[in-house]
């Protein structure tokens, strides 16, 4: 668990805004040296890493996580050295006010959303969600100061190293889908390639958290045998539904879809009992809200399948996963690639 603690805790440090994916991906390779035999990035900034099989003509499996995660975008430097930004995925403003800011300049500074003490509120309600317009940056420079280092369309994150809490806990920021990255980069470590039954693609793919999801494209130049998407899933909490949540602990979730292969679907739930992993399951009916519904119309079409993991406090900057789901997924996706194709 140590092992994936350390991956993860390397792939959250990483900085890749929506958008700016092609920046992270040297350091991505460098956590990654000595596991895959080719990487490349593609011309709209997915990340692809290649372990292939020892036997040959294997086919091809895919292996897709999103490496961009929600942020912001600078749309105007303000005097008294504040920032005005817009939003790059689904922001929950509500925890803005306050928060820690990495702002990716000529220069990573930091700053903190402005907010306004209670003591100053005049009586006035403090319900309610504030505009992220009104909410600016304050980075402590003068506007002069500022202009030399941050430019109009630079991106900021909110800060959130992770730290581990009990029981295989951990927060932090970018856990979406920072955990399901590193359960396939992890997968692709442990695979012995005189039993990998696949040529494995891994695809850290880019702008997944503002919709364009461009994993399409490296489906199409992949052109796998079959593909199986990762992301993480709402973890059971207090106020959540049953059946839109799926539990930590008890390993990662096969999505029940129509936009994905159901006797894929199945099989992979077969396998995990076959060796003795948990795995759950989560109804989503017509859609996955993943790259999945881009990458089975690739060409001809591809049988894919849906993994997620659990995760708390989604979109915000302290969200929580569990290692041994991490873990489990690793095993699970491990076990499909030692699977002849004829099986799946």
């Amino acid at each position: 668990m140590e092992k994936i603690k350390e991956l993860l805790k390397g792939l959250t440090d990483i900085i890749a805004v929506s958008g700016t994916e092609k920046n992270a991906h040297a350091d991505v390779i460098a956590l990654c040296d000595g596991i895959f035999d080719e990487t490349y990035t593609d011309k709209v900034g997915n990340l692809i890493m290649v372990k292939r099989s020892n036997k040959p003509n294997a086919p091809r499996l895919m292996l897709d996580a999103h490496l961009d995660e929600i942020g912001f975008c600078v749309t105007e430097i303000l005097d008294g050295g504040f920032l005005r930004v817009s939003a790059l995925g689904g922001i929950n403003i509500r925890i803005l006010p306050s928060s820690e800011v990495t702002v990716c300049g000529k220069q990573k500074i930091y700053g903190v959303f402005t907010s306004v003490p209670p003591h100053l509120s005049r009586g006035k309600s403090q319900k309610g969600v504030p505009e992220l317009n009104d909410l600016l940056i304050d980075t402590g420079c003068s506007k002069s100061e500022l202009e030399k280092i941050v430019s109009v369309g630079d991106r900021a994150v909110c800060k959130g190293e992770l730290f581990e809490m009990a029981n295989d806990y951990v927060v932090s920021k970018s856990l979406d889908d920072r955990a399901c990255a590193c359960a396939i980069i992890d997968a692709s470590k442990n695979a012995d390639k005189d039993k990998l039954e696949f040529d494995l693609y891994v695809v850290l793919s880019a702008h997944e958290e503002t919709g364009n999801m461009l994993a399409r494209v490296a489906a199409y130049d992949i052109d796998p045998d079959i593909a199986i998407i990762t992301d993480v899933n709402f973890a059971r909490a207090n106020g959540l539904k049953k059946r839109e949540t799926i539990e930590c602990e008890k390993g990662p979730s096969v999505d029940i879809s129509s936009s994905s292969d159901r006797a894929l679907s199945r099989r992979i739930l077969e396998i995990a009992r076959l060796y003795k992993l948990d795995c759950q399951t989560i109804v989503e009916v017509s859609s996955t809200g993943t790259n999945n519904e881009r990458i089975m119309l690739s060409k001809e079409g591809v049988r894919t399948a849906v993994m997620s993991i659990p995760l708390k406090f989604m979109h915000s900057y302290s969200e929580m996963v569990n290692l041994k789901d991490i873990a489990t997924l690793s095993d699970i996706l491990l076990a499909i690639a030692y699977t002849p194709k004829e099986e799946l």
